[in-house]
């Protein structure tokens, strides 16, 4: 499976992410890899997106796994691109005010 060129992989330097598996792969799979410090929310718009698909999806009642996972992905769907370019906007900003 390769990454399209157009994408980039989003990663924190978390150990998990560090091991040589992952990095092999990434190697192969993946034309751009931007890394962040690990432990470090405010750089990782993931977060942000994270906490935004949770507020849609706090409106539904949900019984089963099933039913959160297909919501979720309904959601998902829906974002739109200027909600993500300014989610990490946002992050951008928190970095600067550091």
């Amino acid at each position: 499976m390769s990454i399209f060129p157009h994408y980039k992989l989003y990663q924190d330097n978390d150990p998990k992410h560090n091991a040589h598996i992952c990095r092999f792969w990434a190697l192969y799979h993946c034309p751009q890899v931007i890394r962040t410090p690990a432990l470090s929310p405010d750089l990782n718009p993931i977060e942000n997106i994270r906490d935004h698909l949770n507020n849609r999806i706090r409106k539904f009642k949900i019984s089963s796994k099933n039913e959160l996972r297909e919501k979720l992905m309904s959601e998902w769907d829906k974002i739109e691109g200027n909600v993500c370019a300014n989610l990490v906007k946002s992050c951008l900003n928190d970095c600067m005010k550091s």
